[in-house]
């Protein structure tokens, strides 16, 4: 029997999380039902993503980030998922301060460690 599981997550903003899902064209619907079976946990989550071969959603947690919740047999698959969201929420959180901050994307490069580095520059 598997089991209802969250995981914590400090992914805060709805529209950063819903353009990092956009980014790895990862399939989500907002304001979803989710259900997990085995637990009896049934409720609409705003967010509930779906790949080809795992189900998780996204629910408000009480510190006001969004908390993964998922099966315990596919948190292995959700975690490395999770891995990639976080990495483009983060991408996308810079891209949105640097712009407000009045800075335009110069240059951007992924390594092959997987880290993104990007230059902006700022004209005064």
């Amino acid at each position: 029997m598997s089991k209802f599981v969250k995981v914590q997550t400090q992914l805060r903003d709805l529209a950063l999380l819903k353009r990092a899902l956009d980014d790895l064209r990862l399939d989500y619907r907002e304001n979803a039902r989710f259900v997990h079976v085995w637990s009896g946990f049934t409720g609409v989550v705003p967010l509930v993503v779906q790949t080809e071969r795992v189900k998780f959603g996204f629910r408000l947690a009480e510190d006001g980030s969004y908390e993964a919740i998922g099966d315990e047999m596919q948190m292995g698959i959700v975690r490395n998922t999770l891995k990639q969201v976080q990495q483009r929420y983060a991408y996308q959180s810079v891209r949105v301060a640097t712009q407000e901050a009045g800075f335009e994307l110069v240059e951007e490069a992924v390594g092959r460690d997987q880290v993104i580095r990007m230059t902006v520059r700022r004209w005064s």
